[in-house]
């Protein structure tokens, strides 16, 4: 019994053995074949007889000559399949793999060896796995990893692979057009050359890129060995594993250098010439230059080099740099220094030779003078280029980099033309700026000469009549001046003269006007002040200035003054009775013991009553019909034919008589009256010029001159139109005058209404240009067809040599423009010779003839047509 139940026990275990073992074949994806020592099939699992596609019945026969035969057919090869069995059965302890290939394509992986019991070898195990999608997969990587070779080897564009920390993988043969062989290798990092600057924002787009999956378009800077600098454009695409996980991401740039340089030098170009184009004066356009050309090609200082004339030679008069100490230290020091004619560094070679000159790296350039300097401030690259007018060189502008910068030949072409653009600037306005100080600057004290200061006061004057305020002239003349000079000579006059001028100049606000008249008499204009006691403020302020002594020439010297002061406009109307009065006041400031200021007083109800008078009659005037226009004749210079006229308005008063403009035009400005006024002027002279317009040839233009409260006033447009309907005259027969200082009070506004009259037709003129402070370069942004030159600089032509240079440089600076040139009150057959060489367009005055009712207008415009078509 105990035996029995032994057995029982070995045959349980031995059937669990076997049902696991089955258990373990069934489970796996391998097909697995058992076979004796003889090739007899001991077992195989369902996978097995299903990846050999066995029918049932071969495998229940257990033919074994079957099945291998079933076998042999599918396969590609079955002769070295039959030969690779043949060879384990005769070396029955070896071990196994190969690839089988079928027929229809798959492929599978064959594995084999001896099954062995107690050491001895009872058959041989085979298992086979199906590796038929795997292999064409790799086949699949293989062929795009070939395509993505071939494709990155053989285009311009910089191709990288890199994984998803940004490491690189491959890097495409095109990179050795940037970075040298070594520099970059595999497994290293590609964040590593990119610009500090740019490096976070780069890394921070590519881990969007892996997160996302999204590539995005980024430019950035490579920082090159040698501290060169390249801009290069690029754009991410992602690579996904079998579980759809970015794996990898394939980078393509390309090197926009020479791209993103052009596009700086082009927008250079372009902000230099606006700059030259809106600037008035040096002072103010080479500053914005240098800075201009520092920001668009990313130069982080700059500097303009000239000559000094004092000191012989060249000295750093202009510079800019980023904000940023080590720079601003840097322009500091370089501020301080002056280069003589021995001196051979950068500045100095292209001053010499006229033309640019770079330098990649100051630290390795033995010719650099101040290469520590600039190693203390980080800087590296430099170029320089000559300011050339013909082939003199005006100055030399230069720039620094902190990066290594290799020779720019297109932009080095580029600045020569630049700079002979901004050469032929700085000459142009330095004869401007030279002629005009010459003629508006006192040269002893530099101080504004009568003639300047009769500008300013017609300023002024024509500001407080529009605005009713009160203004003070100041007439100052020195104490004892003239013992001094006589004692301690004129040279030493002339310097007491200068440091005076110095003193009185600091007395004043920017707004006021302080001019030496001649000798030791000076004139001082103040505006815009709430009370007199603010005038004798500034009185009290001269005379405790010069009571100080003078220390000159190792002399001590006590100079005083006597000062009158004049109020307008209780004390005249005008710049002859101000200056008068003045006169007078000093005269008794004087008598009272010098040292002294003294107020103009006298009577004025006489003046009162009859401008009280004169404005209640301006009232009614216009409806009374009171009113007629006078005609100036404007007449071509060339030919002698009339091309038009201005319409000038006169008051016939039932008992002054015929009034001109000035008596009643400065009330009619004050009380509004003006605006009404002007636009009867604008109708009945547009209706007058159409009656005129068949009786001529060609077209007549009638000039009619707007007042400030007219220019200003929101009815204008209207006014206009409604004249030119009413007259049916055709737009182009009308100008309108507008004089400078209308327009310079506020440019925006002023623009925008001559834009509107512009957009009409209508043609434009600047009067009286000259009297003013605006310039032909801030006259050129307004639509104006022609410039009316002032009857002051044309009254003492040619013999005042200031009034000549004047008026020739407005000539020349209209012609410059293509604006129509018009001289006002020519009176002498001398100053239309003038004119007439000098190349003025058109005159008006009565050399030619005087103001024309309209009648006699009529018949002096048929009897010029009628000599214009005898001489044809």
């Amino acid at each position: 019994m105990k035996k029995s139940r032994s057995l029982g026990l070995a045959e349980v275990d031995h059937r669990k053995s076997l049902s696991l073992l089955r258990a373990t074949l069934e489970s796996t994806a391998d097909g697995v074949l058992v076979v004796d020592n003889l090739g007899k099939i001991s077992t195989y699992n369902q996978q097995f007889a299903e990846m050999w596609r066995l029918p049932p019945q071969i495998l229940a026969s257990g033919k074994d000559e079957d099945a291998l035969n079933f076998v042999l057919d599918q396969l590609k090869d079955p002769e070295q399949f039959r030969d690779k069995v043949n060879a384990l059965y005769s070396y029955p302890g070896q071990e196994s793999f190969d690839t089988i290939e079928f027929k229809d394509g798959r492929i599978f992986e064959r594995y084999s060896r001896p099954q062995l019991v107690e050491g001895q070898t009872i058959g041989r195990v085979w298992s086979f796995r199906d590796v038929t999608e795997h292999r064409h997969a790799e086949e699949k990587l293989r062929e795009s990893e070939e395509r993505f070779r071939l494709i990155a080897e053989n285009v311009g564009d910089l191709v990288a692979m890199v994984d998803t920390e940004g490491r690189r993988i491959y890097n495409s043969p095109s990179y050795r057009t940037v970075f040298k062989d070594g520099e970059i290798q595999p497994d290293t990092d590609s964040f590593r050359e990119i610009h500090p600057e740019d490096r976070e924002r780069v890394k921070a787009i590519f881990r969007e890129t892996v997160e996302t999956g999204v590539g995005q378009r980024t430019e950035f800077r490579f920082v090159l060995k040698d501290g060169g600098i390249r801009y290069i454009e690029s754009e991410g695409r992602v690579i996904r594993d079998v579980a759809g996980k970015v794996s990898k991401v394939v980078v393509v740039s390309r090197d926009i250098s020479e791209r993103k340089r052009a596009e700086q030098r082009e927008r250079m170009e372009h902000a230099v010439t606006r700059v030259l184009a809106e600037s008035e004066t040096l002072a103010e356009a080479i500053p914005k230059i240098v800075q201009t050309i520092c920001e668009t090609l990313n130069w982080d200082c700059g500097a303009r080099w000239s000559m000094d004339e004092r000191k012989k030679a060249i000295a750093c008069v202009e510079a800019w740099s980023i904000p940023e100490k080590a720079f601003a230290d840097f322009i500091s020091e370089v501020r301080e220094m002056t280069f003589q004619p021995t001196h051979r560094g950068l500045v100095r070679q292209v001053w010499m030779s006229g033309t640019p000159h770079w330098i990649p790296d100051v630290s390795c350039d033995e010719g650099f003078q101040r290469a520590q300097l600039a190693a203390k401030a980080g800087l590296h690259g430099a170029f320089a280029f000559p300011v050339l007018a013909g082939n003199v060189t005006l100055a030399v502008l230069e720039f620094f980099s902190r990066e290594i910068r290799n020779p720019d030949p297109s932009l080095l072409q580029m600045v020569r033309v630049i700079g002979s653009q901004i050469g032929q600037f700085m000459a142009r306005k330095q004869a401007e700026e030279n002629l005009l100080y010459v003629a508006t600057h006192d040269t002893l004290t530099g101080l504004p000469n009568r003639y300047m200061f009769n500008q300013r006061f017609a300023h002024a004057l024509n500001n407080a009549q529009r605005y009713r305020k009160t203004m003070a002239l100041l007439f100052l003349d020195l104490d004892r001046f003239k013992f001094i000079n006589d004692t301690l000579g004129h040279p030493f006059g002339d310097r007491l003269l200068q440091e005076a001028a110095s003193r009185l100049r600091m007395c004043l606000r920017e707004s006021d006007t302080i001019a030496r008249f001649g000798g030791d008499e000076f004139v001082a204009l103040i505006e815009d002040f709430a009370e007199p006691s603010d005038v004798v403020s500034v009185a009290q302020k001269i005379l405790h200035a010069l009571r100080w002594p003078f220390m000159l020439e190792g002399e001590t010297c006590h100079l005083t003054a006597s000062i009158g002061v004049s109020l307008y406009p209780n004390d005249g109307a005008d710049f002859a009775n101000l200056l008068k009065n003045a006169d007078i006041a000093t005269y008794r400031a004087k008598e009272q013991g010098k040292n002294n200021y003294l107020f103009y007083s006298g009577e004025m109800n006489d003046h009162l009553s009859a401008r009280i008078a004169k404005e209640t009659r301006l009232q009614g005037a216009l409806e009374r019909n009171e009113f007629i226009l006078h005609y100036e004749p404007k007449v071509e210079i060339n030919s002698g034919r009339i091309t038009g006229m201005e319409a000038l308005i006169r008051w016939q008063h039932p008992e002054l008589g015929l009034l001109p403009p000035r008596e009643f035009i400065g009330h009619a400005e004050d009380s509004g009256l003006i605006v009404p006024i002007g636009a009867w002027v604008l109708r009945i002279g547009c209706a007058y010029n159409q009656t005129l317009q068949s009786r001529v040839a060609t077209p007549l233009t009638v000039s009619v001159n707007l007042s400030a409260r007219q220019f200003e006033d929101k009815h204008l447009l209207r006014d206009i139109e409604r004249a030119l309907s009413e007259s049916s005259l055709k737009p182009n027969c009308l100008e309108l005058e507008i004089t400078e200082s209308m327009v310079m009070r506020d440019t925006q506004s002023s623009k925008k209404i001559l834009d509107g009259i512009k957009s009409m037709g209508i043609r434009l003129a600047i009067d009286d240009f000259g009297t003013g402070y605006s310039s032909l370069a801030s006259i050129k942004r307004f639509p104006f067809d022609c410039i009316k030159i002032d009857r002051s600089f044309i009254k003492d032509i040619p013999q005042d040599p200031d009034d000549v240079a004047i008026t020739q440089a407005i000539i020349a600076m209209a012609h410059s423009l293509r604006l129509k040139v018009i001289a006002e009150g020519v009176e002498t057959q001398e100053q239309l010779d003038f004119l007439t060489e000098h190349g003025c367009h058109e005159f008006q005055g009565y050399f030619f003839r005087k103001p024309q009712p309209a009648e006699e207008f009529s018949k002096l415009l048929r009897d010029n047509t009628g000599a214009m078509a005898a001489t044809a």
